[in-house]
C-alpha cells in the first residue's frame, strides 16, 4: 500500500470565481448606484425650492423627509454629496 498524502487544496489553483465571486461589472454597477443617488438627490432638493417657493407646506415635509432619507442612505454607502443650495 502507497503513502497517501492529504492535499489542503483538491487542486493546484482554484477557479477565479472560487477565490472572488464577485461580478467583474461590480465597480460599474456601484458607479450606477452612486450617480442614481446623487440624481435623485438634486432632483429632491430641487422639489423642495419649488415647494418652498410656492408655499406649499405638506409638500416642503414631505420632500424633506426624502431628501434626509437619500442623505442617510448616502452616508450609509460612503457616497460623498456635495454642499446643498437647500
Amino acid at each position: 500500500m502507497g503513502i497517501h498524502r492529504r492535499r489542503d487544496r483538491p487542486f493546484r489553483t482554484a477557479h477565479p470565481r472560487a477565490i472572488d465571486p464577485r461580478p467583474r461589472t461590480r465597480g460599474r454597477s456601484m458607479d450606477a448606484f452612486t450617480a442614481g443617488l446623487l440624481q435623485r438627490i438634486r432632483t429632491t432638493e430641487s422639489d423642495l425650492s419649488r415647494a418652498r417657493d410656492e408655499g406649499d407646506d405638506f409638500l416642503v415635509d414631505v420632500e424633506q423627509g426624502e431628501l434626509d432619507d437619500l442623505r442617510r442612505l448616502a452616508a450609509e454607502h460612503g457616497v460623498e454629496v456635495g454642499a446643498t443650495s437647500v
